[in-house]
């Protein structure tokens, strides 16, 4: 099939920059997180790609975020996550942060049942789990939710993580991760959504180790054919965590690269990443303001809710 191309006329360009002279761009909305918003920001229509080594936390990080949009601007996902079915189990961690207490049954000061039954249909409601009978094809989890948005509003779409996600058999790996990112970006495009895409980091980034045996955050280039999803990329966030150390409730939230930074906020300088303190009883995090106080971001959102959400 012939590949079509054309020239924009020169009417349209002019009445395009005239509209952004006048109007100016949708920039990012905040997350919530003071510390965090000078370098991230929430802006539909981009694809960030997320990684971080195993069991430090990403997804637990990346639904924090989440939630801070839901709360904060009633925004609703599409999600497919086959690391964390049972969905059930999802939902009851997306209830714990939300209620900000364990369900957990030997606690004596756990969620009670009316709060836990709110937090489930306010999970429920603002989290879409796609399960499939059998590993999916990226093309078949965008069909899917192509389908959903039909019917439905949606605001984000999160894939966790890709590498779950089933090769077409005769393509090589870069060719698929190639067409992957083409079509999830076209995707974005068709339906102004925020897309969260999670790839893991290679071995080799796993065996490195600091002086003092910690071990350092991956970066863009840690991810297999790294060089194309930064490229991809209109937002790359790292999460790390050391759990041995005495550190371990601290996660770090490393933005490596930012397109559109006028719009959406600057890269963390490399040793300055944003830190997130989880608290295992509160099941959330907080992060330390400029007075070192520890802030609660889903607390603050009872408090306020901004009113300049754009939709």
């Amino acid at each position: 099939m012939a590949i079509e191309c054309k020239i924009i006329p020169e009417q349209d360009v002019v009445s395009y920059c005239i509209d952004k002279y006048q109007n100016g761009y949708t920039k990012g909305l905040t997350t919530g997180i003071k510390k965090l918003d000078p370098h991230y920001t929430f802006r539909k229509g981009e694809l960030t790609i997320m990684t971080g080594f195993a069991n430090i936390g990403k997804t637990t990080t990346q639904l924090f975020l989440m939630m801070m949009a839901s709360k904060l601007y009633n925004w609703k996902w599409l999600m497919y996550c086959p690391e964390n079915e049972p969905v059930g189990d999802l939902m009851i961690d997306i209830a714990e942060m939300y209620c900000g207490k364990t369900a957990d049954k030997d606690y004596s000061d756990r969620i009670n049942t009316s709060e836990f039954l709110e937090a489930i249909f306010w999970a429920y409601e603002h989290f879409t789990v796609l399960v499939f009978n059998e590993t999916p094809t990226v093309e078949n989890v965008l069909e899917v939710c192509s389908a959903c948005l039909k019917d439905n509003k949606y605001d984000g779409i999160s894939i966790d993580p890709l590498n779950d996600l089933k090769a077409t058999s005769n393509k090589n790996k870069y060719d698929y991760y190639y067409d992957a990112l083409s079509n999830i970006r076209r995707f974005i495009k068709k339906h102004n959504v925020l897309f969260y895409l999670v790839v893991h980091p290679g071995t080799a980034a796993n065996r490195l180790r600091n002086d003092d045996g910690s071990r350092p955050a991956p970066n863009m280039s840690d991810v297999e054919y790294g060089a194309m999803f930064g490229n991809r990329a209109d937002n790359f966030i790292v999460f790390h965590r050391n759990p041995q150390s005495d550190k371990w409730n601290v996660t770090e939230i490393h933005v490596q690269k930012v397109k559109f930074q006028k719009l959406v906020g600057v890269p963390t300088p490399q040793p300055d990443p944003v830190c997130l303190f989880y608290s295992y009883k509160k099941r959330r995090f907080g992060y330390l303001n400029e007075n070192g106080t520890l802030i609660d971001p889903i607390q603050e959102t009872v408090k306020k809710t901004p009113t300049n959400a754009i939709f």
